[in-house]
């Protein structure tokens, strides 16, 4: 009779239990809507230890984020000191508001003949949500309708890569009206949206690129230089996100 030998399992290593938090992409989308709605300022430093106890994640997660944002040019990481929320030169605005002049330009003649009747009414929405958010006092919403009425006008002018340029311009122009925003300046008007979208409307592609021009000039003229750092408590701006 053959004795059977019971095999005895090598005791298997306990699986390290994560802690629990946000992926990487949640605590980007976060941290970028937060700089770009103006709840972080720019030039306000972006510890890794503070950022990683507010959104209850490791350095590691958070290190990764910061450099994302970095390429995206919304901050900046100097060797050795850190990273600190953009804060782009007089001379910089000036470009930006330049570049999306130009392309905002080229969108609105691409939008004319190319989008559709269905995707003009969209654009057109966007600029009534606009207006009662305006009306209602309702600034966030208001600045993040402003932003997707840019990024509608983008996606009907059917270029992808133009699109994708404009959206980078846009998160920067953001960075650059908290900073030189004059007091008690509506940075977007609502009405010169819809203003804008009556005439593409209409087809009139001449019209539409003028209406952009001075539309992007009006925000530009209300800007004014200001160089005042501010302070951030990330526990008190991420408090409920760090619980979820």
């Amino acid at each position: 009779m053959t004795k059977t030998t019971k095999t005895v399992s090598a005791p298997s290593r306990k699986t390290p239990v994560k802690r629990a938090g946000k992926s990487d992409e949640r605590v980007h989308l976060d941290l970028y809507a937060a700089i770009i709605n103006h709840r972080i300022s720019p030039g306000t430093p972006l510890q890794e230890d503070a950022l990683a106890k507010a959104f209850g994640v490791s350095r590691t997660v958070i290190r990764k984020v910061l450099q994302r944002l970095s390429l995206e040019k919304l901050v900046e990481i100097v060797p050795n000191k850190g990273a600190t929320v953009a804060k782009p030169t007089a001379d910089e605005a000036r470009e930006v508001f330049e570049a999306r002049r130009v392309l905002e330009r080229i969108l609105v003649e691409r939008v004319t003949a190319n989008a559709s009747d269905a995707g003009l009414e969209d654009l057109a929405g966007l600029a009534k949500l606009e207006a009662n958010a305006s009306d209602k006092g309702h600034k966030k919403q208001r600045v993040k309708l402003s932003g997707d009425f840019h990024r509608k006008l983008a996606e009907l002018a059917g270029n992808s890569v133009l699109a994708a340029f404009l959206t980078d311009l846009i998160s920067r122009t953001s960075l650059i009206i908290a900073l030189y925003e004059s007091p008690g300046a509506v940075p977007c008007s609502h009405t010169e949206h819809r203003e804008i979208a009556e005439v593409l409307k209409r087809r009139d592609a001449r019209k539409a690129a003028q209406f952009m021009d001075h539309h992007l000039q009006h925000i530009e003229a209300q800007l004014e230089l200001s160089d005042s750092p501010v302070a951030a408590d990330f526990s008190e701006i991420f408090k409920s996100r760090a619980k979820a």
